[in-house]
């Protein structure tokens, strides 16, 4: 009996054993339960965290961006735009030049003429400055004007077309001459524009600063281009003009009887000693070429040309 009893006593004590074990296990697993339910909440507040965040910096970053923009504007027209470069271009005596401008329009320089512009047009107007002779070839732009300015306060304007003009500044007078299209020659002074049609040439005196039209000639005013010389009727004085620029020599007429005669030539090509060699077979002229001389200054001068009628007395 005593041997059953403590067989009795072992099974009970393997029961609460067993019941003991149970109840330690079940508290782990519930334990584990509610941290991995409590990390999965914590992960899903973090996620709508988050999301509700970027959410938030979209809707802030759209009138943020919006407003710097604007800033960014104010600030733009509010500090003065960089000056633009302005290149002036200078053809030498006895050359032609050709240039294109920032609009691609063409420009043809004639012997000691310069042309200043800006590297890019900018505003409503095209503005360039003449010194000298040009012909232009001005690209069709209704909204923004070709504007050429010269020394004396005329403005030749155009929206595209070509036209010719010589403006040296020891010139009495400036001629405009119109080829193609229109322009409008506008005074410096208050008066009325002057609009050209193909043919016709304005002159413009820089003295009494009035102006006069014309028709003229076409190719006699604008065949320098193609490096010719073209004289119809022209008197003396206006041959010696071009020969000296043209050639860059200094010419004197030593008999007032000189500037009475006209001569009709075209020349292309010839030399200075070629063209007075002409003169001197259609004209009772003698020219003397008087070569350069070195100054004090070690510069050399000009070369001179005289010319005289053949009967006119030489003084020594």
């Amino acid at each position: 009996m005593e041997r059953d009893s403590k067989q009795t006593q072992e099974i009970q004590r393997i029961l609460e054993m067993r019941e003991t074990l149970s109840l330690r296990h079940k508290t782990d697993l519930d334990r584990r339960w509610k941290y991995v339910h409590g990390k999965i909440r914590r992960i899903r507040w973090r996620r709508r965290v988050l999301l509700f965040l970027r959410n938030a910096a979209a809707l802030l970053f759209l009138p943020l961006l919006v407003a710097g923009g604007l800033y960014v504007k104010f600030l733009e027209d509010k500090v003065a735009p960089a000056p633009v470069e302005q290149i002036t271009v200078t053809v030498a005596h006895g050359q032609i030049g050709k240039i294109v401008l920032p609009d691609r329009s063409e420009v043809w320089l004639n012997s000691g003429s310069s042309i200043a512009y800006p590297q890019r047009f900018t505003g409503d107007t095209r503005t360039v400055r003449l010194a000298g002779e040009a012909y232009f070839a001005v690209k069709a732009d209704p909204k923004h004007r070709f504007d050429v300015q010269t020394d004396a306060g005329l403005t030749v304007s155009a929206c595209g077309t070509e036209f010719n003009i010589n403006a040296h500044p020891g010139d009495s007078l400036i001629k405009v001459t119109l080829a193609k299209g229109v322009v409008e020659v506008v005074n410096a002074c208050p008066g009325t524009p002057v609009t050209l049609r193909p043919g016709q040439q304005l002159a413009f005196s820089r003295t009494v600063r009035t102006t006069s039209c014309l028709d003229v000639n076409l190719y006699v005013e604008t065949a320098w281009r193609e490096g010719k010389l073209v004289f119809r009727r022209a008197g003396m004085a206006e041959i010696v003009k071009q020969l000296s620029r043209r050639f860059n020599v200094d010419i004197e007429l030593e008999d007032e009887r000189l500037y009475d005669y006209e001569y009709s030539a075209t020349f292309t090509g010839e030399s200075i000693q070629d063209i007075l060699s002409l003169l001197e077979k259609s004209a009772p002229v003698r020219c003397t070429i008087i070569e350069p001389k070195q100054n004090q200054d070690f510069a050399y001068s000009k070369r001179t040309v005289i010319i005289r009628t053949k009967n006119h007395s030489i003084i020594q």
